[in-house]
């Protein structure tokens, strides 16, 4: 019988390929994520372009087989027939090929590059919407890849921020002790106990109004990221507290090293572990935060892009069942956060010496 010894990251490794969900998931976020450094690329149209007679276009159906022969993709043209309830006839006699890496609008590759290929498009440029348009004519697949870089970024954005403070006022909790410890843990515990949407819409309320979209951004990222210090700060005073006598500490001590410095330098890094789960299980939760404020109108706004602005626009529901493709972005929102939870869970388990 073989003894097999592995690396500290050889084992969680070898773990974490076991969990099959988890790996997908990471899969999943990785496509995700890859996407969103391409979606230039990956965009047919510019996210606010608009085909003002395409208004509420539904989504183009993919055809590969035509009198019985295979001719490869294609859609047929739609035809307004209703201009006050949006309705359209499929055009069977008008065929337009689909082809990859066809010219189009100009964009940065990799936001640096600037490139007018795109991966696929029609052969005589006609407009092709694979999710159908929103009420401007807006081809809501290409918003939907360009929404992806709000969306993914500010969950991260907003736990690293939650993180830095977490880490700051946390630790440095847990070390000092006392009356800054108790007071601390105090203004923690009443911010963990506000139900944390009202929190987020009375912050919100605060903002100013008149904003760019890049302090719009920078704002709404501090605004979700309050309420979560509070979490990662008691989890961090607890484990500094347990850490703080370990015997590397007080060599630190005695060598004369400064309270920062040792919980910078001893105490965190050997708690990183707990850090890195926090932030995988913690950016689900700040992306619906930051859906759900969009949603209402009081998140992004035009001219930027979010998966939930996006959702906005499906609010109403006779324009919900009338147009039902609305309802896209809410498909990759739960794939989005499932995908962040399973990966999460699987990370857990493999980083668990226990199991």
């Amino acid at each position: 019988m073989k003894l097999f010894v592995g690396t500290p990251l050889e084992i969680p490794y070898l773990k974490f390929k076991k969990q099959k969900l988890g790996v997908f998931s990471l899969g999943v976020l990785l496509l995700l994520y890859t996407a969103l450094l391409f979606e230039g690329f990956l965009a047919p149209y510019g996210p606010n372009t608009k085909f003002r007679d395409k208004s509420y276009h539904p989504p183009h159906r993919v055809r590969f087989f035509k009198d019985g022969k295979l001719i490869g993709p294609y859609v047929h043209e739609y035809v307004l027939v209703n201009p006050i309830f949006k309705s359209y006839q499929v055009d069977r006699s008008k065929v337009h090929r689909i082809r990859f890496f066809v010219r189009g609008e100009p964009y940065k590759l990799l936001f640096l590059f600037p490139s007018t290929i795109h991966l696929f498009g029609t052969a005589d440029g006609a407009p092709v919407f694979l999710l159908g348009t929103d009420n401007l004519g807006r081809d809501l697949l290409s918003r939907m890849i360009y929404g992806a870089k709000i969306s993914l970024t500010i969950g991260f954005a907003s736990i690293f921020l939650a993180l830095f403070g977490g880490i700051l006022i946390g630790g440095l909790s847990g070390y000092i002790g006392g009356i800054t410890d108790w007071l601390i843990m105090r203004l923690a515990e009443i911010i963990i106990l506000l139900p944390t949407f009202y929190f987020f819409l009375f912050l919100r309320s605060v903002m100013p109004s008149d904003i760019s979209p890049g302090q719009r951004f920078f704002y709404i990222t501090a605004i979700l990221a309050i309420p979560s210090w509070a979490g990662s700060a008691r989890g961090i005073r607890n484990w500094v507290l347990s850490l703080k006598n370990a015997d590397f500490v007080i060599a630190s001590v005695i060598a004369g090293a400064s309270k920062v410095t040792i919980l910078l330098r001893h105490i965190i890094p050997q708690i990183r572990h707990i850090l890195i789960l926090n932030i995988t299980l913690s950016v689900p939760g700040i992306i619906l935060g930051e859906a759900g404020l969009s949603f209402l109108n009081l998140g992004i706004t035009e001219p930027s892009v979010s998966w939930g602005m996006l959702m906005n626009a499906a609010m109403d529901i006779n324009i919900l069942l009338r147009y039902p493709w609305l309802l896209s972005p809410a498909l990759i929102i739960i794939l989005t956060v499932f995908s962040f939870f399973a990966f999460g869970y699987a990370l857990k388990d493999s980083l668990d010496p226990r199991t």
